[in-house]
């Protein structure tokens, strides 16, 4: 199966190539980020923007869905602001560590 292509900010593209950022959470079912394509073991190829330059292969280690608010362990603050602010409050959310 290829990589599954995702597109970052700059910022997170960062902090995941620092290991500041371990995870990525995006809304279930948003753009095919779903458990059909987003499992252990699946390679993310992960893209600073949409450019062809700066891009890492990470490999799925474990994947949660979280229904309701986004508390999950072991995800900072400032990772779930960010991902609120970008996307609102969802209903579920799908968190795939890397």
């Amino acid at each position: 199966m290829k990589p599954y292509f995702l597109p970052l900010k700059g910022e997170y593209y960062l902090k995941i190539k620092t290991g500041k950022q371990n995870c990525e959470i995006r809304p279930n079912n948003h753009r095919g980020w779903n458990i059909r394509n987003i499992f252990p073991g699946r390679i993310l190829r992960l893209s600073y923007g949409y450019g062809k330059g700066n891009r890492m292969l990470k490999e799925i280690t474990k994947t949660v869905v979280n229904i309701g608010p986004l508390l999950p362990d072991n995800v900072p603050q400032w990772h779930i602001d960010a991902v609120e602010e970008i996307y609102g409050k969802q209903a579920e959310w799908l968190i795939a560590y890397i």
